[in-house]
Formats: C-alpha cells, structure tokens, sequence
C-alpha cells in the first residue's frame, strides 16, 4: 500500500521509541545553569544539542584563555584536514612527555567521539576540564592524575551531522556519522591502522 501524505503525517507524530523513563540521578548535580558563564554548549542548550567541532573549538580557547593548567594540541590531522585536538591538563602546568613522566602522577587517556552519534563523552569532557580549572569543584582531581583528552577523535564523521543519523537513540537533536571520511570505523582500526586518525592516536599513545 503507498504511503500517502495523511499517513506519512501521522506515522511523524507516533514515536519510534518506548516511553521515556522518569530519571533524577547524582550526576545532574554536575551541570550548572545555561546561563552560567561557564556553561559548556551543551548546558547552553537545555541539553538537547551537542556543539559541532568549530563551536567546540572556540569554546575550549575561551577556557585555555582562562585556565593554565591547559593547553591545546594537535595530534594529528584526518582526511579531510581538520585538526584532532587533544587537551593536556597538569596541575603542574608542565606539559611535556617527561613532565609526565617525572610527575610519578598516573596520565589518563579520554578519547570521546569514536563514534560521534554517541557524544556523551565530549559533553561531560568539556564539563570535566571547567570543574577541574576555572570552576574548582573538581580541581583534586588534577592533583592525581594528569588528563590527556580528545573531544572529538572522528572529527570527520562528527561533521556530517544530522537529524536522522541515530532515529533509535534520544537525543541530541542531530549527530554526526559513525565512520570518517573514507567511512572507516575507526573503533575497528586499531589491528589495521588504515585512517590517518588511529595512526595518529597510536603514536600518541606511545
């Protein structure tokens, strides 16, 4: 039977998705306002939207401007030539390889967006950093540990953002794709090291 506008209409209106569950957990108590100066994109949108990288990007200079303990680096670039940005943060404020090393601290590794439908990790990374800088709720936190992050590994796929990427998932409003720009994926490319994106990680790591 042909799908006619009146049932293409109401066939919108019927949500695909089991009803929403009432939820009121501890870690609400880690956002702050979206009015807050410090509110990360996220916050700032009633926790409906995910910042694409170019917002990501001019948030996190406006907390480097603000936070010593940071400081930005790229650790390699993807096919389509946009940076993967990696935030180092030291209580220390030594960033080196072997001030790492030398801090006899345990250095963490945070790689969020593998795949960017899933952008949980990016949002409560940005939140993170602020609470361990600038805000201080979390500043102890730096004094165990030194915190390398990766917002955005598939920066590629991250872009091509859309409505429609993750209908079986609630929320954001748009997401990006799982695989890069040669759709590769990624989380699957750690044996192969076929992108650009895993050769890159795999010398940071080292």
């Amino acid at each position: 039977m042909p799908l006619n506008s009146s049932s293409a209409r109401r066939a919108a209106q019927n949500s695909i998705l089991p009803p929403e569950l009432p939820w009121n957990e501890k870690s609400k108590s880690l956002l702050v306002p979206a009015t807050d100066s410090w509110a990360t994109p996220f916050e700032q949108s009633g926790l409906n939207q995910t910042p694409r990288y170019d917002e990501m990007v001019a948030w996190l200079q406006k907390l480097l401007d603000a936070a010593p303990e940071l400081k930005r680096v790229s650790v390699g670039t993807t096919l389509e030539g946009r940076d993967i940005v990696m935030i180092l943060a030291s209580s220390d404020r030594q960033f080196l390889a072997k001030d790492f090393v030398a801090s006899k601290k345990a250095t963490v590794l945070i790689q969020a967006c593998i795949h960017p439908g899933e952008p949980d990790g990016k949002d409560a990374g940005l939140m993170l950093l602020r609470d361990m800088t600038v805000k201080g709720s979390k500043h102890h936190l730096l004094a165990k540990a030194n915190v390398l992050f990766v917002p955005i590994y598939n920066a590629d796929g991250h872009e091509r953002s859309s409505k429609f990427g993750r209908i079986n998932q609630r929320g954001p409003l748009e997401t990006g794709w799982r695989t890069n720009g040669r759709n590769l994926n990624l989380n699957r490319d750690y044996a192969k090291l076929d992108a650009p994106e895993t050769r890159s990680m795999v010398r940071t790591i080292n």
